[in-house]
């Protein structure tokens, strides 16, 4: 048992031989890469952090068989997997940069040796989205890469999300074909060094080897049940880490050998030019220029109004369908006079058009609206403006609104007005009587028969008294 403490066994000798090597490749890796790739002091502590924990890892496997040693192999393992994000942070921080939005991408260093993932994101723009999406297919293809994934929505902006596979050599070719399938929005560019991550698991994967390789022949020597047992369930948890340990330097193999570039094509929409028409509107009365008028006119109760509408397109697209009303005096475009040369159907930017509105007043009435405690007359107008690709835009609204008060005639009736008011009187009279008769006629039957069983009474009655007085005379 002296003898066993203080001079290393066979096992351990011929252990040291095969890591020493292993410890001087790892040396001249870490080396190449501080005078390459311009790592930092704070990288190279780390290296050297986790080169001192393999090669720790050699003096616990002589302790394989004691529960200590495997508590402090398995924290050593938790505490490397938890400083592999900060390595892979560092990495991709002082190799890559900052993203890089529509510019080269970097060029591939094949030749410095190192493992670098690289990852794009590009977002453009096409008036097709399946077409562009074909496109950009058929461009992978032709790099011999392939289509990860798809996703393609139709509602609304339709726009499909490609996830491609490329060589890393490929990487910069493809990122400068797809970016040309539609127009270019946005595109984003990042790389990460995971040289330090793949040379660690590499070592944890050689270490839990052996590890592995040390405790199957305790196993094959052991001949205590418990003590098979025991190493048989220690040996199940190391082939599993070991296990893992592959597995996640499989993974970053596959994202070192493929590069990964996500494609989102938008569909995209044609900016719609400014539009705006402006409208005006003026009344007046009797003969004067309804274009030189009034917002607010006070108008006879006798006479003519006229109104005057002005429409200035001072947008950018034609103005189709224009359409002019009122609700209150319930006027369209067929009511209204428009001079010769002017369309107010379709109006052209920078044109204008002009038009006219005559109505009669009688009795402070107009277009059969009482205007003697005054009006309010809305005018309104709708126009669809039209690009020059015949795109249609959304309707244009526009109202004027405009005050018309006619007064009352407060002058003392001549002998018209009382020629008109008997007249009107005797109509009022005439009127009444055919009314009654007109009430009466139904019942015409009714009364005749009434009146004959009246006259037939009577003379009955009258007959009786005839004879009645004759008797008397008689006697």
């Amino acid at each position: 048992m002296t003898a066993a403490t203080h001079r290393p066994s066979r096992s351990q000798r011929h252990r040291g031989a095969l890591l020493r090597p292993l410890s001087a490749a790892l040396v001249l890796v870490l080396l190449t890469a501080a005078c390459v790739g311009g790592s930092d002091d704070s990288e190279d502590a780390y290296t050297e952090q986790q080169f001192a924990v393999s090669a720790d890892t050699d003096g616990a496997l002589d302790m394989a068989d004691d529960e200590m040693a495997v508590e402090e192999m398995a924290m050593e393992e938790e505490t490397a997997e938890e400083s592999t994000p900060a390595s892979l942070v560092g990495a991709a921080q002082e190799d890559s940069g900052s993203d890089s939005l529509a510019g080269a991408p970097p060029v591939v260093p094949a030749d410095l040796g190192r493992d670098i993932i690289y990852t794009a994101w590009i977002s453009v723009e096409a008036a097709d989205v399946a077409a562009a999406a074909a496109q950009a297919t058929s461009i992978i293809q032709g790099l011999g890469g392939l289509t990860f994934g798809q996703e393609t929505y139709t509602q609304g902006r339709a726009h499909t999300t490609l996830t491609f596979k490329v060589r890393p050599e490929q990487f910069s070719v493809a990122l400068e074909r797809l970016s040309n399938v539609g127009e270019l929005v946005e595109q984003s560019v990042r790389a990460e060094d995971v040289t330090d991550i793949v040379v660690d698991l590499t070592s944890r994967i050689s270490t839990a080897e052996t590890s592995v390789e040390r405790l199957r022949e305790f196993l094959s020597r052991a001949t205590d049940v418990e003590g098979v047992a025991e190493l048989e369930r220690e040996l199940a948890q190391r082939e599993t880490n070991l296990e893992r340990l592959r597995g996640q330097l499989r993974s970053l193999r596959d994202r070192v050998d493929l590069a990964t570039i996500t494609l989102m094509i938008t569909e995209s929409v044609e900016a719609v030019p400014p539009t705006s028409v402006i409208l005006r509107a003026w009344l007046t009365s009797g003969d004067d220029d309804p274009c030189l008028g009034f917002t607010d006119l006070v108008a006879p109760p006798e006479g003519e109004v006229s109104f005057c509408i002005e429409l200035e397109n001072d947008g950018e697209t034609t103005l189709t369908e224009v359409t002019l009303s009122s609700n209150a005096l319930r006027f369209g475009n067929d009511d209204l006079t428009v001079p010769e040369g002017m369309n107010l159907e379709r109006i052209e930017p920078g044109e204008r058009a002009v038009a006219t509105l005559h109505e009669t007043v009688e009795d402070g009435r107009i277009a059969g609206r009482v205007a003697t405690r005054g009006l309010s007359v809305d005018v309104r107008l709708s126009a669809v403006p039209v690009t020059d690709s015949g795109q249609e835009g959304p309707r244009l609204a526009r109202s004027h609104t405009l005050q018309l008060l006619i007064t009352e005639d407060d002058s003392p009736p001549g002998f018209g007005d009382a020629l008109s008011g008997g007249w009107d009187a005797l109509v009022a009279v005439g009127n009444g009587v055919l009314l009654i008769i007109g009430a009466l006629l139904p019942f015409l039957p009714v009364i005749a028969i009434a009146l004959w069983v009246a006259w037939w009474w009577l003379r009955r009655r009258r007959a009786r008294r005839a004879v009645t007085t004759s008797n008397s005379d008689e006697a």
